[in-house]
């Protein structure tokens, strides 16, 4: 007889993480709680959330009839925009990952946090070695504080640390655009005026279908007891050059021709001041600065897990390369069809 078909629940389940993770969880029953959108069809079936609230939003009956059934949690549910207020954070990031462990606590399973990389650079550091006023800050301090209730929860559990992700490595698809993409949208434009970096900075982005694959097969084998995966490229993620070259040929392939964008040091004196630049460029110019200092913080080039994913998991060895491109032309494909999301 075959292994019998278990049943995992999926926090975020309609974000652009849990969509992907559903997806490669075909022999599992897959339960997918979403809150902005239920509409999920890589799922069996959708329930909607908040995780802000009791019982992560779902009535009693419902949240005890599916601890009955669910055998494993995958808490990728996570308020992720940048620069919100700490309390935002707390609600739904922390709070919500200890109403997802009462949850497993109930159901006896195991859980899966999909957490981020950047808690690197506060993990084993106090968090005011960041700029104060880094939009970033509230955010990792958030996923490392969950972290911390998965780690005393008693529960069986691992942990995954993905880095900035871009769509599928083939298709270049997500269920929406990242703040990668956002980005490399604005250089795409001719408005970057330099790109701010940290010396030895690598720019480290994990593909959708790598991270989906890492997830699923690490649930999958019950990679358990604690276990750390990084999701990151490490030192084979490419320089600042190789990808403000993508993002020059990107531009030329849209019929724009602009100035290649020339890298300068975050931390000298910039050759025009923030003050100096237009809005909208001022809060790309200091995202970038900002996260520039995160990696920096965590060492510039991340550590990775894909070595042994690969080796002992199947998780595919793509470019990183190929995956931005294609998570480029994919999203101006969409915008010129109309199909972006508002």
């Amino acid at each position: 007889m075959g292994k019998a078909r278990r049943t995992a629940l999926i926090t975020g389940g309609s974000g652009v993480v849990g969509r992907a993770v559903a997806e490669e969880l075909r022999d599992h029953h897959v339960i997918a709680l979403g809150h902005a959108d239920t509409d999920v069809p890589e799922a069996d079936e959708v329930h909607h959330s908040d995780l802000s609230r009791p019982l992560m939003g779902l009535d009693e009956r419902l949240w005890h009839e599916l601890a009955e059934r669910v055998d494993v949690v995958v808490h990728s549910g996570a308020l992720t925009d940048w620069g919100q207020e700490p309390a935002r954070y707390q609600a739904i990031n922390i709070d919500g990952t200890a109403r997802a462990i009462d949850f497993a606590l109930a159901a006896c399973a195991p859980i899966h946090l999909v957490s981020t990389c950047f808690v690197r650079a506060i993990e084993n550091h106090p968090i005011e070695r960041l700029r104060p006023g880094n939009v970033v800050t509230p955010y990792i301090w958030s996923k490392l504080e969950s972290e911390r209730l998965v780690k005393e929860s008693g529960l069986p559990h691992a942990i995954h640390r993905p880095t900035n992700i871009v769509g599928d490595s083939f298709t270049g698809a997500s269920s929406r655009p990242q703040i990668v993409q956002q980005l490399s949208d604005w250089m795409t434009r001719g408005k970057a005026p330099y790109f701010p970096l940290h010396p030895g900075n690598l720019m480290d982005f994990v593909p959708l279908d790598v991270t989906a694959h890492a997830i699923a097969r690490a649930v999958e084998a019950d990679e358990l007891d604690g276990r750390l995966f990084w999701l990151t490229y490490g030192d084979e993620a490419m320089t600042a050059e190789e990808a403000l070259e993508i993002v020059h040929d990107h531009a030329r392939d849209c019929g724009r021709e602009i100035d290649r964008i020339r890298v300068v040091d975050a931390t000298a004196p910039l050759p025009v001041a923030l003050e100096r630049v237009p809005p909208m460029s001022r809060r790309y110019l200091q995202v970038l600065i900002d996260t520039s200092e995160v990696t920096h913080l965590s060492g510039g080039v991340l550590p990775s897990s894909l070595g042994e994913l690969r080796d002992r998991l199947g998780v595919p060895k793509v470019s990183d390369r190929d995956a931005y491109r294609q998570s480029l032309r994919y999203w101006s494909r969409q915008r010129t069809e109309g199909n972006e999301p508002a």
